[in-house]
């Protein structure tokens, strides 16, 4: 045999043995250690933590999703359903503001009801010679009127009620509440505003702000109540929001007012005769309107 044949036939024995070698089915194991020694990681904004299970020993940790808390908070409540934490002397002052022009509205309103009702007489109603006439029921007065106990009795502590209310809400406690009340219901409005037209009485000097501040505090508390059980009463929203405006009327149309308006307002005494507007004068003098040197005045700015 020749030396090619020998050396072709070792070869073809060489390449059957290695490929018999691969034939077989051989087991291969891999293993792997991760090396991470916190208690959790972060990818993709979501928190992965390893937590031990009782399932497995030889699991030792598990992977999970934690999905991000979803927090809704509640809407915050207008402003006139708020009481202050402090004493604001800029909102009580917006109030107070909101009361006068709503006392102008009112004596407006009294003029129109008969005489049955609010006492007052033509003269009463006559517009000329204000100031003389706010004078003269100054000096008269305090007197007992002969309103009608719905008046004195029922709307007299609600309106004072309704001034109490207001200061409570600006953040005053009861005693500085019950002494807006007081200010208001005597110096603004029962020598003020109405003695214009008649004069002060003893009922509405004492009833006023004595009754209203009672008053005034259970419309606060029954205002405070309706809101906790989420603005309903016997069930009904409508109902709610209608008990919560007769129970803070100056702060509910304070708030319209204010969030519709968005503007500014200046309020000021004036004792000036036509407010010092020489042009004014002239005009409603040349118009026969009678000179009167007691002149007493509200000035209100309102810008835009």
């Amino acid at each position: 045999m020749s030396m090619k044949n020998i050396a072709a036939m070792m070869l073809s024995f060489s390449a059957c043995a290695n490929a018999s070698s691969y034939d077989s089915v051989k087991h291969i194991e891999f293993s792997y250690t991760v090396d991470n020694h916190k208690d959790y990681f972060f990818q993709d904004s979501h928190r992965y933590s390893k937590q031990p299970t009782l399932e497995s020993p030889s699991n030792r940790y598990a992977v999970y999703l934690q999905e991000p808390e979803l927090t809704i908070a509640d809407p915050e409540l207008p402003k006139y359903l708020q009481v202050q934490d402090g004493k604001d002397w800029d909102y009580l002052m917006g109030q107070t503001y909101t009361i006068l022009g709503l006392s102008v509205a009112t004596v407006g309103l009294m003029t129109l009801l008969p005489e049955s009702i609010t006492k007052w007489d033509e003269e009463s109603r006559d517009l000329s010679k204000l100031g003389s006439k706010w004078v003269d029921n100054v000096k008269a007065g305090p007197v007992w009127d002969r309103d009608e106990h719905f008046l004195n009795y029922v709307m007299h502590p609600y309106f004072g009620g309704v001034y109490y209310t207001a200061a409570r809400h600006a953040g005053f406690n009861e005693f500085e509440s019950f002494l807006y009340s007081a200010t208001m219901s005597t110096f603004f409005w029962e020598y003020g505003v109405e003695a214009f037209a008649e004069v002060p009485s003893w009922q509405d000097l004492f009833i006023t702000p004595f009754f209203g501040a009672v008053v005034g505090e259970v419309m606060f508390e029954t205002e405070q109540e309706i809101i906790a059980s989420g603005g309903e009463v016997m069930g009904s929203k409508r109902m709610g929001d209608v008990s919560l405006f007769f129970l803070n009327p100056v702060g509910h149309i304070h708030g319209w007012v204010t969030d519709a308006w968005g503007g500014s307002a200046e309020l000021q005494f004036n004792n000036s005769p036509w407010f010092g507007n020489y042009e004014a004068a002239s005009f409603a003098m040349d118009a026969g309107a009678s000179y009167d040197r007691q002149f007493y005045g509200v000035e209100l700015k309102i810008g835009f």
